[in-house]
């Protein structure tokens, strides 16, 4: 084979290889749907794949793996309805399997349990 055949040959392969795009990592807005001004700690579980990182808009966020696909999170802090977290996940293309329940809320003062049947989180790019 000469050699400016196979410079073609792998200038053709180089290029086949990177006009591809793979995976894009992005984030999901975890937005808490919230019944009181006084909340201050939620527990909730992320499903359906893998979580690369949480982050909390304000407060404290702390988390634990479960599985490969199911995150618990809590966070305290003065919450509020709308984003309480930033949910970093490696393929953006795959949100619509994700999707978050909550387990357990507190009263931010007194720590007294909430109904969390009352509440409910989405994620959403």
């Amino acid at each position: 084979m000469t050699r400016a055949r196979r410079g073609l040959m792998l200038s053709v392969l180089l290029f086949s290889c990177s006009g591809g795009t793979g995976p894009t990592s992005g984030i999901l807005n975890a937005k808490l749907s919230s019944l009181r001004a006084d909340d201050g700690a939620v527990l909730f579980t992320i499903t359906g794949g893998p979580v690369e990182s949480v982050e909390a808009v304000s407060g404290i966020v702390h988390s634990a793996q479960i599985d490969a696909n199911t995150l618990r999170v809590v966070i305290t802090g003065n919450l509020s309805a709308g984003a309480i977290a930033r949910v970093r996940i490696a393929d953006l293309t795959q949100d619509s399997h994700y999707s978050a329940a909550v387990n357990q809320v507190a009263a931010r003062a007194t720590y007294v349990q909430r109904d969390p049947g009352q509440y409910s989180i989405t994620l959403a790019p």
